[in-house]
This record gives structure tokens, C-alpha cells and sequence, in this order.
């Protein structure tokens, strides 16, 4: 959807690296978005990171070709650009799901 962004994948790498973003973590507003979820901005400003919820999770997927039409239609759209969603699963620990977002300001 986003090709000049996801056309320079090293840029959301390096966006994310945990090596830059561990005092972001904990910097993070838990609960602070309406849902209670946790998010945080990435080192640079660049992308947000929030996690979500199986109910949301769930909307999203269902909203998705709504969203898709939306962005196509309106390149310059103001709301956040998302650049996916994703489960993560380590051992012994609850799945999460996370929404990676452009930031917008």
C-alpha cells in the first residue's frame, strides 16, 4: 500500500531496532490509549507501535479492504498510514498483537 516506504525495508529496521528503542519501551504510555492498550513511539519518531487486542485485532482484519480502498482513494490521507499487524509469540508468554503505524506529526 505505502511502496516508498516499504520499498526501503532497511528503514523500518533500523526504525525499530531494540538496541534504540529499549528506553522507549519503558518510556511507553500503557494503558493510555481509550482501548488501555500499550504503545510507544519508535526511537526516531517515526512509527508507533501499540499493541492491540483479540477483539480488535479481529475488527481490523474485518475493516481492512475498507482501509485499503480508503488509502488507494486518498494518498494523502491523514489518518495513519499501518503498515501491518502482527502476532508475536515467545515461549512461555501470552501472544501479543501489535499494530505498526506510521506517525503522523
Amino acid at each position: 500500500m505505502f511502496p516508498t516506504l516499504l520499498n526501503n525495508f532497511n528503514l523500518i529496521v533500523n526504525s525499530l531496532s531494540p538496541k534504540f528503542n529499549r528506553d522507549m519501551v519503558f518510556k511507553a504510555g500503557g494503558g493510555a490509549g481509550r482501548s488501555g492498550s500499550f504503545f510507544f513511539f519508535s526511537h526516531d519518531r517515526r512509527f508507533i507501535v501499540k499493541t492491540m487486542s483479540s477483539g480488535e485485532l479481529k475488527l481490523f482484519t474485518k475493516l481492512l479492504p475498507k482501509f485499503q480502498i480508503h488509502y488507494k482513494k486518498n494518498p494523502r490521507s491523514l489518518l495513519a498510514k499501518i503498515i501491518g499487524v502482527f502476532t508475536v509469540a515467545i515461549e512461555n508468554t501470552q501472544k501479543v498483537h501489535i499494530m505498526l503505524m506510521e506517525n503522523t506529526c
